[in-house]
């Protein structure tokens, strides 16, 4: 049943069951809007927490993948993927964290991951494998970037880093990669298009652990540091929020217009 509210030459027409269905409309968009604010919100808190754990004294990788009881991404395995993968909290806990390791890398098995710029030149991130003394664990080592070798496959020199060495850095855990992972190359190193760990622990035959340390400067083996600061992707977040009070504001715009006599009244204003 419409109602009709006269408010001087201004008429709003009511009817209470589009009323509710308008209002009902209304407090969802603008929920969803406030809603990807609060994401946006968490995302800088995390942010800061990242950054304030590049900070923070290195932890002994060891006592990380004991004390958070990391899985493996272990060698044969065809849940290799499902078993290795972390939940989103601990990536997010992991990430940046400042780390130190003491063992030997595995030189004769580098990656290199295609498709990596440093001050606008083209080149790979140079991964190698680095066996923990205590403990025994295989992590893979981000070196930073090294541009193309002379061959015509671009395939760089890597250089060796021989004997013992303790390393610092800080963790970063890559996304898992969806389906199996081409590996190309016949010889050492072997090109990934995107880090594959769980890839990469089937071609070694070895465990690795679920996350990459990338080196501090001056570190042994360390090249050009091309990675990107610690930081998070707000803005998607704030693009939604936007749309979705924007959404309200059409609703409400819409629904005004047609409840009510304004734009007669406009027109007879003009």
């Amino acid at each position: 049943m419409r109602k009709e509210i006269s408010l001087g030459r201004l008429l709003v027409r009511i009817n209470p069951l589009i009323a509710i269905c308008v209002l009902l409309t209304l407090a969802l968009l603008i929920n969803l809007g406030f809603w990807q604010l609060g994401r946006a919100e968490e995302k800088r808190a995390l942010q800061r927490e990242m950054q304030a754990r590049q900070l923070e004294p290195p932890i002994p990788i060891s006592e990380i993948v004991v004390g958070a009881g990391l899985p493996a991404m272990s060698a044969g395995l065809e849940s290799n993927r499902e078993q290795g993968s972390l939940p989103q909290d601990v990536a997010e806990g992991l990430e940046n964290q400042s780390v130190t390791a003491t063992g030997t890398y595995w030189n004769e098995a580098s990656f290199v991951v295609a498709f990596q710029f440093f001050q606008g030149a083209p080149g790979f991130e140079l991964i190698t494998p680095f066996e923990v003394n205590d403990g025994g664990e295989f992590v893979l080592v981000s070196r930073g970037w090294i541009a193309p070798g002379p061959g015509d496959d671009g395939m760089p020199y890597v250089v060796p880093v021989e004997g013992e060495q303790t390393l610092t850095g800080q963790l970063h855990v890559p996304a898992i990669v969806p389906g199996r992972t081409q590996v190309e190359g016949e010889a050492w190193p072997l090109r990934f298009r995107r880090l594959d760990i769980a890839r990469a622990a089937e071609v070694l035959e070895r465990p690795l652990v679920p996350f990459v340390v990338r080196l501090a400067p001056g570190e042994p083996g360390v090249l050009a540091r091309h990675w990107p600061a610690a930081s998070v992707n707000i803005r998607t977040n704030i693009q939604y929020a936007l749309q979705w009070f924007g959404m309200a504001l059409v609703v409400f715009v819409i629904t005004l217009l047609m409840s009510t006599n304004v734009l007669a009244l406009l027109r007879e204003r003009r």
